[in-house]
């Protein structure tokens, strides 16, 4: 921790929040776990709850949140968590209503048969002919299928058909990408802008400087086994370090269309996308202002407060404006819609990256010491320790205050939810190979910090 001490707030101020939180009695306990294993993994522990370990055959869907093609429409009539659609593509509108409130509120959009079977099939047998022909590549974020294997197998984890592969005209079905399916997506972003309310999702660079459909697009297969872990698709700019700002587009929508055959028995074959989702509906949208600030985390529910409220990072902060020193400040969306910032001026680095996730921001960033104890980040930071100490693969548990809702990869289905702010894994699917077509719909990123 004093590794980190040059940062640049007032003395005074600094002394305060450390003796506070060193005269604690939970320091102490916290100071010797942390000479074994990072915070973020005590806290990781700590905060999961106690579903037990989870596998096809073993029955857990009794305690997870999970829907078959039969019950979705049960699920849209309950509780509107999901969506449902034709199974024919019209010049009508690709979703319903309901399925953009679902992304707004920070949950999953689940639209079953939004493909016809046929072009399911299409899809599927011009992935499977790319892949047979050595297209696919290994994806930076794979995930061993056996986790005793030293070299990477391709026949075993997840290998993509990147956006250079899948725009080129002379390989596979270029046509089908390109023109039946390509439009299809691009007719759904221009929705997605009109019914979101983000018009950049629409326009500029996220448009221009990519192929038809959607700003990256690939297709995807999970070897029996693979997986991907628990993650966000993405982060604010000052959580990525000084690349963050020198990308011209950022993610905005996250999307999946399943490419697997009829006879696909979740129960069986596994493959479930798992998300988390908060228990309690947030006040306001989620993911990230019109001005480009992103979410980076929530103010928890409390009796005062009955909602969880978005915080948001402002990375732009000029000299002048608000208290401290720093470029950067937390604040949240209150009542009437009024801006509220919860934190004074910080520099990112390195109090954002600091080991230790909610404990250290409740207690570095936070100042209202009514709201301190409802701070936590979307995803805490994330560190070598936190998979070492943890075994941080797939299935994991949800957290406090969240739900884990499984949904089935059954052939045709889309899925789609806020880039930002809903955690996510990919469970194994087990004695076959998981096909699937995904991307995400870009918007133009904010302008680069003062």
């Amino acid at each position: 921790f004093f590794f980190f001490r040059p940062w640049h707030w007032d003395a005074d101020y600094i002394h305060q929040k450390i003796h506070a939180m060193f005269s604690s009695p939970i320091y102490l306990y916290f100071h010797v776990l942390i000479c074994v294993k990072s915070s973020s993994a005590l806290l990781l522990s700590s905060t999961s709850s106690s579903f037990s370990k989870i596998h096809p055959k073993n029955n857990h869907y009794q305690q997870q949140k999970y829907y078959t093609s039969t019950t979705l429409h049960d699920a849209v009539s309950n509780n509107n968590e999901m969506t449902t659609s034709s199974s024919t593509i019209s010049k009508q509108q690709l979703l319903p209503d309901s399925a953009y409130e679902t992304i707004r509120k920070g949950r999953i959009a689940v639209v079953p048969n939004f493909l016809p079977q046929d072009l399911v099939s299409d899809l599927r047998s011009d992935a499977i002919d790319l892949y047979r022909s050595g297209q696919f590549s290994a994806d930076a974020l794979a995930a061993y299928g056996t986790e005793t294997s030293a070299k990477f197998d391709p026949a075993k984890d997840r290998t993509v058909l990147k956006l250079n592969q899948w725009k080129r005209d002379d390989i596979g079905n270029a046509k089908l990408r390109h023109e039946t399916f390509g439009n299809i997506m691009a007719r759904l972003r221009t929705e997605l802008s009109v019914a979101l309310n983000r018009p950049k999702l629409d326009s500029g660079k996220s448009v221009s400087m990519y192929g038809v459909g959607s700003t990256e697009i690939s297709y995807t297969r999970f070897g029996p086994g693979a997986y991907l872990k628990r993650h966000v698709d993405e982060h604010h700019e000052e959580l990525k370090g000084r690349r963050g700002w020198e990308k011209p587009t950022r993610r905005s929508v996250s999307w999946l269309v399943y490419l697997n055959e009829p006879d696909w028995d979740p129960r069986q074959h596994g493959g479930f996308i798992r998300c988390f989702q908060r228990n309690i509906l947030p006040s306001s949208s989620v993911g990230a202002m019109d001005n480009g600030d992103l979410q980076i985390g929530w103010l928890k529910s409390s009796r005062d407060d009955p909602v969880e409220r978005p915080v948001f990072l402002d990375g732009r902060r000029g000299d002048g404006v608000g208290e401290g020193d720093g470029n950067c400040a937390l604040y949240t969306i209150m009542p009437n819609n009024k801006q509220v910032y919860i934190s004074r001026n910080f520099h990112p680095d390195p109090i954002l990256y600091v080991s230790g996730g909610d404990f250290f921001a409740q207690r570095l960033l936070v100042d209202n010491p009514k709201l301190a104890p409802r701070f936590h980040f979307i995803e805490p930071p994330k560190s070598a320790a936190t998979d070492l100490f943890l075994a941080n693969k797939a299935p994991s548990n949800a957290w406090d205050g969240e739900t884990a809702l499984d949904v089935p990869p059954l052939g045709g289905t889309l899925v789609l939810f806020d880039s930002v702010s809903l955690p996510h894994e990919v469970l194994p699917a087990y004695g076959r190979e998981r096909w699937a077509t995904s991307g995400w719909y870009h918007e133009d990123q904010q302008h680069e910090k003062l």
